[in-house]
Order: C-alpha cells, then structure tokens, then sequence
C-alpha cells in the first residue's frame, strides 16, 4: 500500500486536472445551456420544438458521447502503448491512419443518413409515426445536421491525442466555442422576432458549421506537435484497434444510449420530448462536468498503471472525488427541480404545464446521478486496461432495463418523468454490476482511507439540504413566475449559491475534497 505522502501529490494532481476539464466543460454546457434556454423562448415545447429537439438528440448523443471519452477509451491507451514501445513518430502514423479509415467511415454515415433521414428520426423518437408532420419537420432537420457528425468526430479523434499527451484544456474549450456560437445565432433570431420553422431550420443548418469550427480549434492545437496525414494503410495496430474500439466506444457511451432509449419512450406523449429534453440539459451540468474529467483525466492516469495486477490505487480516489460533487448536485436537483425550471425556461412559450412536466423529469434524473458518475468511474479501469467486454455487457444490461423499465411505468402518468427514472434505473444496474466485477477481480478494494470522503460527502449534503429548505422557503416570493426574470435569476442564483457554501464548508471541514482540517484542529486542541 503507498504511504498518504506519497499518494497526496498524485491525488493533488488528479483534482487540478480535473478541476481544469470540468471547468472547460462547465463552461461548454453553460453555454449549452443558454443555448436550451434561448429555444424554449423562441420554440416553446410544441411540435417545432419536438421535431427540432428529437433531431438535435443526434449530435448532443455524438458530442456527449466523444466529448466524455467515448474516443478516448479505445485510442488513448494504445496510442501510448505505441508511443512507449515505439516512439512518437509510430505514434503519429497511427494516428493518421486512424483518422483516414474514420473519415471514410464517417463520410459513408452521412451520405445514408441524408437519404434515409426519416427513419433515422423514427429511431429516436418512434411516436413521430402517428405524426407525419413532425416526422417530416425532424427528418429536413436532420439532413441539416448531419455533416456535424463528420466533423465534429473528426475533431474528438484529434483531441484525444492533445489527451494523451496531458493537453486537456483546449481540447475541452473547443465545445464551447461550438455553442457561442448557438448562443449568439438565437439571440440574433429573438431579437428579429423570427418565426418558430425558419428559426429551427436556420439554427439546425449552423450546427454543422459549428463542427467546422471544432475541428479548426484542435487542428490549431496540434500544429506544434505535428500533423499525422491521413492516411488508408492498414496496420497491425488498426486492427488491434478496431477489434477493441467498437466494443470500448459501445460501452463508453452507454450513459447516452439510456438517454435515447428514454426520449423514445417519451416520445409516445406530445410534448414530452421536448420536456425530457429540457430536464436533460440541466442533468447534464453535474455530470457533464464529472463525468468529462472521468472519461479523460482518469484515463489517461489509469492507462500509465493498466499493466500493474491487483488493486488500482487510482479507483478510490476518482470515485470519492466524483461522489464529492455528484452527491450534493443529485439532492439540490431532485430539491430544487421546480424553482430551477420555471427560472430557467418559464418564459414565452413555455408555460405552467411545461414547467410541471419538466420538473418531474429533471427529479426522476436527478436519482440516477451519483449511479452514472460511479458507473463512469468504474468503466476507466477497463477501458485503460483495453478490457471492454465487462463495461459492454453491463452497458447492454442497462440499455435494456431502462427500456423494460419505461415501457412498464408508461401509462402512469409523466411520459417524461417516467422515461426519467427508467434512465435512473438503469445507471444504478450498471453501477452495481461493474463493482461487483472490479471486487470480485480484486481490482477494487474499498478503504478507510476512500470511504472517510465518501461519508463527509454524505454529511456535508444533509447540512446542504436544511439550508435549502431555509433558503427556499425564504427566497419562495422570489422565484415565482409573476416577479421579472431578473429578480428570479439572482434568486435563484442566492439559492444555489447558499447551497454550494454550506456544502463546501462543511464538506472541507469533514475531509469530503481530501483534506481533514477538523480532525487535526481536534486532536491539537485536546493536546
């Protein structure tokens, strides 16, 4: 076992780079989220938003899914096998032919999906079938959206090399500049009181420029490192690649899957898409935030020990640094759902009925959090070891009780909330099965050391929660639709940001972020 000075610097350094990733991807979906706010303003949640939100579910599945390591998990690792073995210049040619047989692959996706565009949009949302129009709607939207994904997976191959070699921070920015430029679109398109068709239609066409300026970013990243040329020759280690890639990549985007297994169930019921979609995004703050630095700080560590047997000292700290900002996160959501949406997008054409059904939504995600952040963790340990069939299987698993789970629950109410909790479910399966996997393999050994942060986290969010309650009811005047968006955004604002205090004050005190300033404080006193 290594001793706690020794393990204090490698835990140190783990949180500041995650800290950098996580902020970078705050950020992004800040921006994102501006962005949702923006088209609830300006689509509401009728049929134009459902076709545009059921055609925006695509790239927001590609995006999340490569932008939380889905690409990192089958390259980064043999990417530095190669580079180690090797040298850099195999490690740039790798690369290269990477990049060319996922371009070509690419390029043939997208041509099948412009010509078969509606049955794309019937694959994530099947209720737009008893609704030609919104079929229809969804599926010119597609075809607007498509090159995206070219782009834009392109781009997340080339970062994961800026990943490998410890260079996280313009890799994770480069999202962000994707939804400025959203951002700024909408606000251009309120401003001009635009109709609810030409302003999706326009808004779906700059998606796919936004993929452009994406890969512009990490190509202006990697020029002083050197620019692999694509290139069709198939080499030992692209088998070696594709043999394992399919599988990691599968696996790495199960959190995703869930999710549009739930916007298919969802769509059954008018409107629900669009809710299940807003409470989505708000979901996706808290884990974007951990579960991007899971799927590229943590790998890239792992991977430098995946040959080493027996317990990785790694796990316990990404798991209590994870819990340490899931847990508060999950409980201010499920608290706090209501006031958050109606500040958040009870505005024009979004009213009381949506507001009501996306709430219950964001509730019904916010009970899976801590269990998606925890399956994300455990899944690192595989992926660095290039070991992806467990994290499948458990993956397929979930897929399939989320699906069992909201057809069984359809019909007893919310579409939206039940499709929630189905996904919830599901995180909580696959959480479950992988760590019984890593104990039973003797990869994961739980220790006072990694529980002690664990149950400050815990304590440190019951505290949270009384002050919320206090909050909420003291602020409750203030939130409410009749008082001036501004009055309710800085409301709102006092009322997350009490929270946050109370939490990390609390949670430093405890040891829940590594330290145990109290404990100390204690036994000083008592000598």
């Amino acid at each position: 076992m290594q001793k706690p000075a020794e393990d204090a610097p490698e835990s140190s350094r783990l949180a500041r780079d995650s800290a950098v990733v996580g902020t970078a991807t705050i950020l992004s979906r800040l921006l994102g989220f501006a962005r949702d706010v923006l088209i609830a303003r300006l689509l509401g949640a009728g049929p134009v938003a459902d076709a545009f939100l059921a055609a925006l579910r695509l790239p927001n599945l590609v995006r999340r899914v490569l932008g939380e390591g889905g690409l990192n998990a089958p390259f980064v690792p043999l990417y530095l096998a190669i580079k180690a073995e090797r040298g850099g210049a195999a490690a740039r040619r790798f690369t290269g032919e990477a990049v060319g047989h996922l371009g070509l692959l690419l390029l043939g996706l997208v041509v099948l999906g412009e010509i078969f565009a509606p049955w794309v949009v019937l694959g994530l949302a099947g209720g737009f079938a008893e609704e030609p129009q919104t079929l229809a709607l969804a599926a010119h939207y597609t075809r607007l959206m498509l090159p995206f994904l070219l782009l834009t997976t392109l781009a997340a191959m080339l970062a994961a090399v800026l990943n490998a070699e410890k260079r996280f921070t313009l890799a994770a920015l480069a999202p962000a500049l994707m939804n400025a430029l959203l951002v700024g679109f909408l606000m251009v398109s309120l401003g001009r009181g635009l109709e609810a068709e030409l302003a999706a239609q326009s808004q779906a066409a700059l998606v796919s420029l936004t993929g452009l300026a994406h890969l512009g970013l990490i190509l202006f990243a990697l020029r002083k490192m050197g620019l692999a040329r694509p290139s069709l020759r198939w080499s030992p280690e692209m088998a070696r690649l594709v043999a394992t890639g399919g599988a990691t990549l599968l696996a790495a985007s199960t959190a995703q899957l869930v999710l549009l297994v739930a916007t298919q169930i969802a769509s059954a019921e008018p409107g629900s898409v669009a809710a299940l979609y807003y409470a989505d995004r708000v979901f996706q703050l808290p884990l974007g935030f951990v579960g991007v630095a899971m799927g590229t700080v943590v790998l890239s560590e792992m991977a430098d020990s995946a040959k080493t047997s027996g317990p990785d000292a790694r796990l316990g700290q990404a798991l209590a640094l994870g819990l340490a900002l899931a847990l508060p996160a999950a409980l201010a959501l499920f608290v706090l759902a209501e006031p958050i949406v109606s500040v958040l997008f009870e505005h024009g054409r979004f009213g009381a009925e949506d507001r009501a059904r996306t709430a219950a939504a964001l509730a019904g995600f916010a009970l899976g959090l801590p269990f998606a952040v925890i399956a994300k963790v455990f899944g690192q340990v595989y992926f660095a070891r290039q070991t992806p069939r467990l994290p499948l299987l458990a993956g397929c698993l979930a897929v399939l009780v989320a699906a069992l789970g909201g057809y069984a629950l359809a019909g007893d109410g919310n579409a939206a909330q039940m499709a929630a909790c189905a996904a919830s479910l599901a995180f909580l399966t696959q959480a479950m099965l992988l760590g019984i996997a890593l104990l039973r393999d003797g990869i994961w050994r739980p220790s006072i050391a990694n529980l002690r942060p664990i149950v400050a986290s815990l304590a440190a969010s019951a505290i949270m929660l009384g002050v919320l309650l206090v909050l909420s009811s003291l602020l409750a005047a203030r939130l409410a639709p009749p008082q001036s968006t501004p009055w309710r955004v800085v409301a709102l604002l006092a009322l997350c940001t009490g929270g946050a205090l109370a939490y990390g004050a609390v949670g430093w005190l405890l040891g829940a972020f590594g330290a145990f300033p109290l404990p100390r404080y204690l036994r000083k006193r008592r000598a």
